[in-house]
Formats: C-alpha cells, structure tokens, sequence
C-alpha cells in the first residue's frame, strides 16, 4: 500500500478538493483499492464520504443539540492503540474506495494525545495502517491547514507528501513552513518524499498567477508538477450535493478542471 498525504499549511487551497477527487479516480478510473484517511476536525471528506449529512449536522450544532458520533473515528484510532482498525472503516457507495472518516472533536483530541506520552504519539497513525497495507493499494490522506501532532501522524505514516497550492502570499508562506516540516518528519520517516506541489483555482491569465509561479518556481522548481488544476464551479456544487467531481461531472463531459485532476492521478501513480 502507498501512503500519501495531502498537506498545506494554508487553508483553503484546495486540499480536501483534490483528496476526494484524486481518491476517487483512483478507484474509478484507475481500479484501485482505496482508503481515504480523514485528519482533518473540518470533516469535509467525511461529509462527502460517509453517511454524515452535513445539512443535519449543521441544524443540530445551530439547535445546540449533542453531535457526539455514534461509530468510530480516526479520533478514536489515534488515542486507542489498541483499537482494531477495521472497526473505523466505513465503506463508501463507491466501488473499491473506503473512509476513516473525522470527526468534529478530532481537534480536542490532539490535547489529549499531547499528554499522553507512554508510546511515541507521531507514529500511531502508521501502527495502525500498517495492519491493512495488504488490503488496499493506496492510502489517501486529507489534513488540516496545521502544524499539529494529528498531520505529524499523517507525515510519519507517508511515503509521499503533495501540497496544493492557490495564487496568493498565505499560499507561499504556507509552502516554507510545509516543507520546513516535511523536512524535520524525514529525519524519522526517511522514506517520506516530497511527491510535488501544483496550483489550483489556476487562472494562467492573470498576472499575479505568473508572479506566484515564478516565486514558487525558483525556491521549489524541482517540486513544480506539470498539471495544475483549473477554477471549476463543478468542484464547489458537487461538494454541496456531496458527490466527487468526476461522478458530479459526468453529464458535463468533463471539464477542464476533471482532466487536470485525472492527469494529476495518473502522474501519482505513474510517480
């Protein structure tokens, strides 16, 4: 099994958008076995995923009703040693791709996996996904636009790191302290590489589009992916009706944006 990781430290770059895209091509297109690790409190990928309806969701936390999950979350593998990882895995309604879905006290957890310090806390994630690497040919990971204990666990379990990026100075800052971090995670997982980084919400006409590149370029040319993905309306309405882009668009004859992400799939695979 493959492990990757998707992971900037800037939100809104398109991380969760291209883990559910790319997870899903690759059981689709490419007929992979497949298995989605959600790291991330947000639980984007798990509301697109799993039987979370995040519309529900929504009024209950409004209402001020209890939201406690009533099956198991990655929350509960990273601080259960112990626990049997299968019983984390939901199946998804599509053929060959499962979830470990998050959960919204994911970020509560992180605290009380700082306190506990009777086993190393980066590599319980990789304890774990070391029991199912037989089962499946890629593990997906989607992160949250952090520095914490719960991306560090996803980094140690990794054989390759992606890192999306937007147009824009945060998006930059965000790839320094990305790399700076990948860089201190190599020195106990040394088989983690940096598999490269690619822009989204790619406008190549606009001019701070090609200054961004060019900065980006000349610090991390030898990173720079030869895809980037497109704007698309299509990503953002089949995240409202909780459909991947290559199923939402299938009646578009896909656009710009899912031939990019099915190229991208393709350069992952091909490495």
């Amino acid at each position: 099994m493959k492990t990757i990781i998707f992971l900037n430290n800037k939100g809104g770059v398109g991380k969760t958008a291209s883990v559910t895209t790319i997870a899903h091509m690759l059981a689709e297109e490419f007929h992979k076995k497949v298995l989605l690790v959600d790291l991330d409190p947000q639980m984007n990928a798990s509301c697109l995923y799993s039987e979370i309806d995040f519309v529900n969701l929504f009024s209950r936390i409004h209402s001020g009703e209890d939201v406690a999950p009533d099956t198991y979350s990655i929350e509960d593998l990273l601080l259960d040693p112990e626990l049997d990882i299968h019983k984390c895995i939901r199946k998804t309604d599509y053929e060959n791709l499962d979830i470990i879905p998050s959960y919204l006290t994911l970020s509560e957890a992180e605290e009380r996996m700082k306190a506990d310090v009777k086993s190393p806390q980066q590599f319980r994630l990789r304890q774990h996904l070391k029991k199912v690497q037989k089962e499946y040919d890629y593990c997906i990971i989607d992160t949250s636009p952090s520095v914490s204990i719960v991306n560090i666990n996803g980094l140690a379990a990794a054989d390759k790191v992606y890192l999306p990026v937007r147009c824009d100075g945060g998006s930059l800052l965000g790839v320094a302290i990305t790399v700076n971090l990948v860089h201190t995670v190599q020195e106990y997982n040394p088989r983690l590489e940096i598999g490269g980084m690619f822009f989204t919400q790619w406008n190549g006409r606009k001019n701070v589009s090609k200054v961004v590149y060019d900065l980006l370029y000349d610090a991390f040319g030898e990173y720079m992916l030869p895809t980037n993905i497109s704007v698309s309306k299509n990503i953002e309405e089949g995240s409202l009706a909780q459909e991947p882009l290559l199923a939402y668009d299938r009646a578009n004859n896909k656009c710009s944006a899912t031939k990019e992400y099915l190229k991208l799939t393709e350069h992952i695979i091909n490495g």
